[in-house]
């Protein structure tokens, strides 16, 4: 018959009954006088059983640290600090074990209220996100352990008082800190460090990992380089600080924009197939299988010089200011193709453009005849220069002089074009959220300005998912129905045209709409549809604050006289106080597929049928879908209105 065995209550040790029968070595703890062990057992979140063993070294160690808790009794904290032989998170033996760091072992008291001596271990596959409570524990400490939490306390202070915010391993900050300084998370702050760790020579003052997150933090708040030496508690005179942080900027800055920019940016780093993978619904419904290309200029404000030559040179009239510019080159999902610059401020897109094409030949290294550039109208006096190198150009339409309205084919190819090139826009957006490039800029950093700005452009296609995926089954239905409502000509807009329905004459006001008003409701699914979009919704609730306060909070609208389908509303402009705009809605209360039958507003894009205008938009929007849900309109800036004072 083989020997029974037992096992240690606490550490688990495991020996054959007969030789817990000849030794004195094991102790039998089930009677009362072991109470206190029991407590013990239990607050180790174990269960007490009817035969409780324990060995004489367990048992010496608990009575060592039941006599010791003499002198200073920690209230509310607990831990008797008799922990280096188990795991101080899961208090758990016969674990493989690691010793505690200073600051684990003062963030544990810190944290949780767990004094443990300078001999804690934890689990090597660090258990427990939370420690195991101790309800019944209480912490009494010697003078001798007194002392030593005290020294561990002010090491700990002195280490944080020298220590930098952002650090790569043990770090104060948390990930939404890294993205709020420098734009970027800490994997990918790590990654850049991996790229220009072996070109940068070490530094008492800095680490690698540092000097990447001094310079993102420049970029994206645009401190002064004395203000990040703070930040990183750079030791040594103020001078040298601000001279230590601008030579590790200009360190980065290079050996970032050899590891990233080749890779990731250019006419040389895609391939036109690559290239082609870039498309989205609407550029392949609209413009076909060939490569689509947006073009669009941004700038950068810098300070005025006190060189007249560049001062002239920087001096935009449009902007009123003095800044340098950049074209962007983006394909259709925001990928940056290339950013190119710096311009002069007083040069337009259009002249910008003719040099990059005059400059080099990059663009045919991936462009073939046949590709589309959309551009906006801005490129107007380039256009013929494109189309002479066989590309098709996409630019919104324009009103010549004394014109007061597009076409409906105008409307609509320039609906067309400004589906597909909002994401330059958004871009530029993104990419002024380093808020360098938003400021003004001192002339100094226009020798190099290029660095950091294709930098920043490489590393938003390295890091950053793209702008707009715009590939999913209803962006092709949306883009397939847009170009069937290309064909399609507005009734009511002919009605109005050839004097057969006046916009003026013949419509009976309504004031106040009551609730059981007899117009379809529309969810915003029907209206994101109908308005091809979302830009005109998000829109509609500014011009119906407009409107509801330009008539005492009531929504103005008229019905004709003889036809209650037919909907009359007057908007004002969103950029003129004195102009307003007629309006036309018909709509079919029987039909729930498709209410709204037709619209026509005299705005300069109000005949498109590709969707339809901001003003429209607002009606539809008010009327069908936002005094169902009781929307008011926001008094955020009511009290801004009334700060400024009226002459």
């Amino acid at each position: 018959m083989l020997p029974k065995i037992i096992s240690c209550i606490w550490c688990s040790k495991i020996t054959k009954k007969n030789s817990f029968n000849q030794t004195k070595s094991w102790r039998n703890i089930c009677t009362k006088g072991y109470q206190w062990i029991h407590q013990l057992i239990e607050e180790r979140g174990s269960d007490l059983e009817t035969e409780m063993l324990i060995c004489s070294k367990c048992l010496t160690m608990l009575y060592k640290a039941r006599k010791c808790r003499g002198t200073a009794n920690g209230e509310g904290f607990c831990g008797d600090g008799n922990n280096e032989e188990y795991c101080i998170w899961c208090l758990k033996y016969s674990t493989e074990t690691v010793p505690l760091s200073a600051a684990e072992r003062i963030s544990l008291l810190c944290d949780y209220k767990i004094y443990c001596s300078s001999n804690a271990r934890r689990c090597v596959n660090r258990c427990l996100e939370i420690p195991v409570q101790r309800t019944n524990e209480p912490t009494r400490l010697t003078a001798k352990q007194t002392i030593s939490i005290l020294n561990d306390l002010i090491d700990e202070v002195n280490r944080i008082k020298l220590m930098p915010i952002f650090l790569e391993n043990d770090s104060v900050g948390s990930e939404e800190d890294f993205i709020a300084w420098t734009g970027w998370n800490l994997n990918q702050l790590m990654e850049m460090t991996s790229l220009i760790e072996p070109h940068m020579y070490k530094s008492k003052h800095r680490s690698p990992f540092g000097a990447v997150c001094m310079y993102w933090i420049k970029l994206k708040t645009n401190l002064s380089f004395r203000q990040i030496g703070t930040i990183f508690k750079i030791q040594t005179t103020k001078e040298s600080i601000r001279k230590r942080v601008e030579d590790t900027f200009h360190t980065v800055s290079t050996h970032l924009y050899n590891a990233l920019v080749p890779l990731h940016l250019g006419f040389h780093h895609i391939s036109r197939t690559d290239a082609l993978e870039h498309h989205t619904a609407y550029t392949k419904t609209f413009f076909g299988n060939n490569l689509s290309i947006i073009w669009d200029g941004t700038y950068i404000y810098t300070n005025k010089s006190e060189d007249h030559k560049l001062q002239q040179e920087t001096y935009s009239g449009q902007k009123s200011r003095h800044l340098i510019k950049f074209m962007s080159i983006i394909l259709p999902d925001g990928y940056v193709l290339d950013l190119i610059g710096p311009f002069k401020g007083k040069d337009n897109d259009a002249k910008i453009s003719k040099a990059i094409l005059d400059m080099n030949d990059n663009l045919s290294i991936i462009c073939e005849p046949g590709d589309t550039q959309i551009v906006d109208r801005g490129f107007r006096d380039v256009a013929g220069v494109f189309e002479d190198l066989g590309f098709a150009v996409k630019m919104p339409g324009f009103l010549k002089q004394g014109e007061k309205q597009l076409t409906a084919e105008q409307a609509n190819d320039t609906r067309m074009t400004t589906k597909t090139r909002w994401v330059v826009e958004s871009f530029h957006s993104q990419f002024k959220k380093w808020r360098f490039f938003s400021e003004r800029i001192s002339q100094d950093y226009i020798a190099y300005i290029d660095i950091l700005v294709r930098t920043v452009a490489a590393s938003l296609n390295k890091y950053r998912s793209r702008l707009y995926e715009g590939k999913s089954p209803e962006d092709y239905a949306l883009a397939n129905k847009m170009l069937l409502l290309k064909s399609r000509s507005s009734h009511l807009e002919q009605l109005i045209i050839n004097g057969n329905l006046s916009l003026r004459k013949q419509w009976n006001n309504i004031y106040d709409i009551e609730p059981d008003f007899n117009f379809p409701y529309l969810t915003l699914d029907f209206l994101r549809e109908y308005t091809c979009g979302i830009y005109q919704i998000k829109q509609s609730s500014s011009y119906a604050k407009a409107h509801l306060f330009n008539n005492d909070d009531q929504f103005e609208f008229q019905l004709f006289s003889s036809n209650d389908s037919l909907l009359h509303c007057r908007l004002h402009s969103k950029h003129s106080r004195t102009t307003k705009y007629y309006l036309c809605i018909q709509f079919d209360n029987d039909d729930d597929d498709d209410p709204i039958k037709d619209h026509y507003c005299q705005c300069k894009s109000g005949a498109r049928n590709l969707g339809c205008c901001s003003h429209v938009a607002t009606v539809v929007w008010y009327i069908g879908y936002a005094r169902h849900i009781s929307w008011t309109p926001p008094t955020r800036t009511h009290i801004f209105r009334e700060k400024i004072f009226v002459c």
